[in-house]
């Protein structure tokens, strides 16, 4: 049976539960009920449903417990609705990482999620709005997360260990999402709405990284750095980037370790220059 490109994925999976609960209260009523076509995927698939075909003798249901079949089918299509987006998505995730963004096609990412175009075209309105989706969920929410981080550590804290740690930790369990975001990177280059995007998200993290440095001097009697705190967080966030890309070309090259020790090293040759002047 031929999949609809752009059929209701809610209705498709209505449609689906409806015909199961024909056939069962077909079972019920004593009648012999045969389903033309089987396909236990249909039940993900926005596909319009397979067609039964019936003997004489069904009896209907009761009103009220045709409702009752209603409200939970529609409960469970908007439920399956939310998963499938998040499949979707993580589909995505893995063919861009894969097959790169521009080579990607979105029959590939409906194929991979075990979806057909129709559920992918209920939820996204092509490849730009996933790509766009998944900037926002699966790499934006972590920067936010790290700059929330930043903002609210105690200057005492050694962020450059905790730096180290996230570092390592997203490597290694977020392979994919740090290549897009390396993809991502790229494509801001040559797009101007990209790159207005990756433009405000850098200015974002640079500048609580940047008062996190500053809070971090006052705290160890350093007055002010030796160079702008903006220029530091840029610094600092292209080491992150460089060793980044380092890692993803060959994977186990870069040290755990690694980032927190330049990251130290860099802060304790600022401050003790800019001690110095004042302790001469």
């Amino acid at each position: 049976m031929r999949e609809r490109d752009h059929v209701d994925a809610s209705e498709g999976q209505l449609l689906v539960l409806e015909h199961e609960d024909r056939r069962a209260a077909g079972m019920r009523a004593g009648n012999n009920v045969e389903l033309v076509h089987t396909d236990r995927s249909v039940g993900r698939l926005p596909r319009v449903a397979a067609s039964v075909k019936r003997r004489p003798g069904r009896h209907r249901g009761s009103s009220s417990a045709n409702g009752a079949r209603l409200d939970r089918r529609t409960r469970a299509a908007r439920a399956q609705g939310r998963e499938g987006r998040d499949e979707l998505l993580a589909a995505a995730l893995r063919v861009f990482a894969r097959c790169g963004y521009q080579q990607a096609s979105v029959d590939e990412i409906a194929a991979a999620a075990g979806y057909s175009k129709g559920a992918l075209y209920w939820h996204f309105s092509g490849k730009d709005a996933l790509l766009l989706a998944l900037l926002e969920e699966r790499i934006d929410a972590p920067t936010r997360e790290m700059v929330a981080l930043l903002e609210s550590a105690p200057p005492e804290r050694d962020m450059s260990a905790e730096a180290s740690r996230e570092f390592a930790r997203r490597l290694s369990r977020q392979r994919d999402a740090v290549l897009l975001e390396r993809e991502y990177w790229s494509l801001a280059i040559r797009d101007p709405g990209l790159r207005a995007r990756y433009a405000e998200r850098q200015t974002e993290l640079r500048g609580a990284l940047a008062r996190a440095l500053e809070a971090r001097a006052r705290h160890l009697g350093t007055p002010a750095l030796p160079m702008p705190a903006d220029d530091v967080a840029r610094i600092v966030m292209s080491i992150i980037g460089g060793l980044a890309i380092d890692e993803l070309i060959e994977r186990g090259s870069v040290r755990p370790e690694l980032l927190g020790e330049t990251l130290a090293l860099v802060y304790a040759g600022l401050v003790a220059r800019a001690q110095g002047p004042a302790a001469s």
